[in-house]
């Protein structure tokens, strides 16, 4: 239920004197630990990380513009890998930043980066790989995503280390593993 309000004020317009962002630049979205995000250790439950991103991404693309325009053509974001790191642990009341970027495109999926911070240290942070399907499911191809009407950055280079990172995750789930 919490996490639903968190995706809906997410998906707010940004204000009048809140001007659009440029996708491809980051955008900083402000949250709090909630009793309800704690796990038995008083601390950040590792799967509300993931939540959290979600919320992110949401912000992210309705600062953008893109939200109502994917909305609208009924396509939705799909969630097709994550690697998360944590560095320090976010205990009740904390207050923090996850500063989203998109990091561009390959053939089929967008790349996000997400860091949580707190003033300017670091908590955690994050990759995502989201592929964008339409209303049967298949996949909206980036071109299709920069005709959009948005006002997208200068293009840049994946970084390097995105494709490797990408097939490892893709072939990870060929390992089999032993039944206990």
């Amino acid at each position: 239920m919490l996490m639903t309000v968190r995706w809906l004020v997410a998906m707010i317009p940004p204000r009048q004197s809140q001007s659009a962002v440029e996708v491809g630049e980051p955008v900083d979205t402000p949250f709090r630990v909630l009793p309800s995000d704690l796990d038995l250790l008083m601390h950040m439950t590792n799967g509300r990380y993931l939540s959290i991103l979600d919320a992110a991404r949401i912000a992210y693309w309705t600062r953008t513009g893109l939200w109502r325009q994917l909305r609208a053509k009924h396509w939705h974001p799909v969630v097709v890998a994550q690697t998360i790191n944590y560095r320090r642990s976010l205990t009740l009341g904390v207050r923090y930043q996850v500063r989203t970027t998109m990091l561009g495109f390959d053939k089929r999926n967008a790349f996000f980066e997400h860091v949580f911070r707190v003033d300017e240290a670091v908590y955690a942070n994050a990759v995502v790989a989201v592929r964008l399907l339409d209303r049967h499911g298949a996949s909206v191809t980036p071109k299709q995503v920069l005709e959009l009407d948005a006002q997208f950055a200068p293009a840049r280079e994946l970084p390097d280390w995105i494709e490797p990172w990408l097939q490892s995750a893709r072939t990870s789930t060929s390992v089999q593993m032993p039944i206990v």
